[in-house]
């Protein structure tokens, strides 16, 4: 099943994309990728007329690796409502906020010890938090550039470009090149997405990311805020690859929960409505209870095992459209399902 959008929307979708570039500092026609930003794609596990150039070129947004980070109480430039994405691995918990993913979408990491990858794309409001270590190395990643269903293209950086791979953001797995050859997919670590007041409650003594990142860059302004105004429009080409219920938004909310090696995906509309009724949504996948609950204030879902409440859960956030298009199998839960 396919979507496109109409001529009317590319019109109106021209002057945001106009906007977000030159915000950006970049200016470049949104057009199929005939050299792929230098890629090598002739191994591909996606239609490579669909992988698009997004308009910067490979590494015109910059990601960041070790970036410096402070703790909360040197984080007075962050307000409450602010979205953060964040991680706890043992006994360390750090937040990544969007005011600065928005302008990087992905960082190099290492937190309890453990190499991560954090990733944003603002087209699909997308955060997925993973390991680095994929394919018997620690791999450091970029950004390509280029979209695949108007998600982020990731790439590993390798001595030459022959050796580099694309990654699908949203698919979690390396779509070109010789990791994709190989089958090389990512690991889920557990985050959340939620204000930064609700992160900095549960965890006084997290670190977060600070504004200082060495690039200039304004961490004040969102370039995107007004794409997310208009529900049911996207920027790129998108192909749905299951059908859009009657009622829901090309840019409803989803979660999806992994627990058991299964995924499960939760519109947070259907959340809040669970837990209106209930105080929560109960679930299981596999063998591990699932608790989901709608917080009102901030808007975000907090997701939890009854069962093991102190081991956070692994998840990845994302516009319906993205799950659509990209993990067409993965089920979405049905109110009133058992």
């Amino acid at each position: 099943m396919g979507r496109l959008p109409d001529a009317r929307y590319f019109r109106k979708a021209a002057g945001w994309a106009t906007a977000i570039l030159l915000i950006a500092g970049f200016w470049a026609p949104v057009r199929a990728a005939d050299d792929w930003n230098g890629f090598d794609v002739s191994f591909s596990l996606v239609p490579r007329d669909q992988i698009l150039r997004g308009g910067p070129p490979k590494d015109g947004i910059p990601a960041l690796t070790y970036p410096p980070v402070r703790p909360a109480d040197r984080a007075g430039d962050l307000k409450a409502d602010d979205w953060v994405v964040g991680v706890r691995i043992g006994a360390e918990a750090r937040a990544y906020p969007l005011r600065i993913l928005v302008w990087h979408e992905a960082v190099n990491d290492t937190l309890g010890g453990v190499p991560i990858l954090v990733t944003y794309c603002p087209l699909c409001n997308s955060a997925l938090v993973f390991e680095r270590h994929v394919g018997g190395q620690v791999r450091e990643f970029g950004v390509s550039g280029l979209l695949y269903n108007s998600n982020l293209l990731l790439y590993d950086r390798q001595p030459t470009p022959s050796q580099e791979s694309l990654w699908s953001q949203v698919m979690m797995r390396a779509v070109t090149g010789p990791a994709a050859r190989a089958g090389w997919k990512l690991t889920l670590v557990p985050a959340e997405m939620l204000p930064w007041g609700d992160w900095k409650r549960r965890y006084p003594q997290t670190t977060v990311l600070s504004f200082q990142t060495g690039h200039g860059r304004n961490y004040y302004q969102d370039p995107y805020r007004r794409y997310h105004l208009f529900r049911d429009q996207v920027l790129f080409p998108v192909w749905l690859r299951r059908p859009k219920p009657k009622g829901v938004s090309l840019k409803d909310m989803v979660v999806v929960v992994q627990a058991d090696s299964a995924l499960r995906a939760y519109r947070f509309e259907d959340v809040k409505r669970q837990t209106q009724r209930t105080g929560s949504l109960e679930d299981r996948l596999g063998s591990v209870r699932v608790r989901l609950t709608y917080i009102e204030k901030g808007r975000w879902v907090r997701v939890e095992s009854p069962d093991e409440p102190d081991r956070p859960l692994p998840v990845a956030y994302m516009y319906w459209f993205a799950l659509a298009s990209m993990l067409p199998d993965v089920e979405v839960y049905a109110p009133g399902s058992p």
